[in-house]
């Protein structure tokens, strides 16, 4: 098998909180000249009205939370009929995925959810093809992520995946495929949004075209080799295939995770703080905060710069993995002797444990790929490919965070923090470079679970 490299999106993150026809659009923008400016404080009504009287288009990016997108029309212009909303430029940040082994596919994909697969769960032969699970402590738990949730906000899910469908978390109030009536039936501003859904392209089929997110889910929750087998996975898609992103559409999928419930939220995507998003970069922090209390959020320290060499994330920021609030852990990724990648970002002060994440030397890290099948799979049509990165690290911190909040569902997610990164496994090596010297590890984790 071809080993993949560093597969690391790139995203410069700009976000703004507030204390479809032919007026409204539903997708992402699909270049900068599509890009547009977000406003908060502005109802959908206020918005067609603008819209209607300037001869523009606006998108929701978060109806509830009063939080729309302007295309065609100058933040001047903007501020002038908006006075008291804050404002921020939409750009559209293109970056490539190294898709190797992926099956990267080009087109819009609306599958429906086919319901779940009979559970194939974990064998005593696990460290044969996933030794990433017993260098972590992993094989025999006494819970396996019941009654948590995972959204993996990303390039989507294949959920159609054998092993991962039985695990996907399903709103039971908005139905899906032939069974969709068309209709918000619980009222939270996305139509039929039974397995989550796909802010890219504006839909309910959330549904992976890349594989990344796919692999990330695997690794966190799938039902064979997930460090947490028997946890829920909330699909959702902010990325293309080729994986290009911008801001409403992260912020959409961040709100959208808090306003669903989930526990943990895998980020496994960022960018570099660049001078021109300090100011955005701080308005980031507002949706942090607004799960603080709720959620805990898993983000990938990055995978170096343009030389493939890990950087120290302590000097040169990369978001949302710096942000350093309480409900946030940044992951390094280790190799099979837990030493440091090379291409793992660091940071003795900003990025907090480490886990597996593979290298070229000792292998990449074995997950869910995309399936052949086009529509419902066969339980045999259960592909896996191979990947690296410190955004294979972060699922595996996710999974374990599933697992401590399945013991305990009374614990913050500041207690679950504390829990990852007391119990880990001291490594001298990582002593300066990792805020915890340690990588993870589940049964001491478990055992100071109470």
């Amino acid at each position: 098998m071809k080993w993949i490299s560093n597969l690391w999106p790139i995203l410069l993150f700009l976000f703004v909180s507030c204390g479809g026809g032919l007026l409204e659009t539903t997708s992402a923008p699909k270049g900068q000249g599509q890009a547009g400016i977000i406003a908060s404080c502005t109802t959908k009504s206020e918005a067609t009205e603008i819209a209607s009287s300037l001869g523009i288009q606006f998108r929701v990016i978060n109806e509830n939370r009063k939080l729309i997108e302007f295309i065609g029309i100058s933040k001047s212009e903007l501020a002038i009929l908006r006075p008291h909303s804050k404002l921020t430029q939409n750009k559209v940040y293109e970056f490539k995925l190294i898709s190797g082994d992926f099956e990267v596919q080009t087109s819009s994909i609306n599958y429906p959810f086919y319901g779940a697969h009979p559970r194939q769960e974990r064998t005593n032969s696990l460290s044969r093809y996933f030794p990433h699970i017993s260098q972590i402590n992993g094989e025999n738990i006494e819970v396996e992520g019941e009654d948590t949730v995972i959204a993996v906000i990303d390039t989507g899910v294949y959920y159609n995946h054998p092993h991962i469908s039985p695990n996907i978390y399903t709103n039971e109030a908005d139905l899906h495929g032939s069974s969709a009536d068309g209709y918000d039936s619980d009222g939270n501003g996305y139509v039929d949004d039974y397995v989550g859904w796909d802010f890219y392209n504006g839909d309910a089929y959330p549904i992976d075209d890349n594989g990344h997110g796919t692999h990330v889910a695997g690794l966190a929750a799938s039902t064979y080799s997930g460090v947490a087998p028997k946890a829920k996975i909330l699909p959702i898609k902010v990325l293309s295939s080729s994986g290009s992103g911008d801001l409403g559409t992260i912020a959409a999928g961040i709100y959208y995770a808090i306003d669903r419930g989930a526990d943990i939220i895998n980020m496994s995507l960022g960018g570099s703080g660049a001078s021109e998003a300090s100011t955005e970069v701080k308005n980031l922090i507002a949706a942090i905060d607004a799960g603080e209390d709720d959620v805990l959020i898993i983000a990938a320290a990055g995978n170096g710069g343009d030389d493939g060499l890990g950087d120290c994330n302590d000097s040169a920021p990369v978001y949302p993995a710096n942000i350093q609030k309480e409900n946030m852990i940044a992951v390094a990724a280790v190799d099979a002797y837990n030493e440091l990648t090379s291409y793992s970002n660091f940071g003795g002060s900003t990025v907090h444990i480490a886990a597996p994440g593979g290298d070229t030397f000792t292998g990449a890290l074995q997950s869910l790929g995309l399936p052949t099948c086009f529509g419902s799979c066969s339980s045999s049509n259960a592909p896996y490919v191979g990947n690296m990165g410190t955004s294979m690290a972060t699922p595996i911190v996710a999974g374990l965070a599933a697992l401590i909040k399945s013991k305990n569902q009374d614990l913050s997610p500041k207690e679950i923090k504390e829990i990852i990164m007391n119990s880990g496994s001291y490594q001298s090596s990582l002593n300066g470079l990792i805020k915890s010297s340690a990588i993870i590890d589940v049964q001491s984790a478990l055992n100071q679970t109470n």
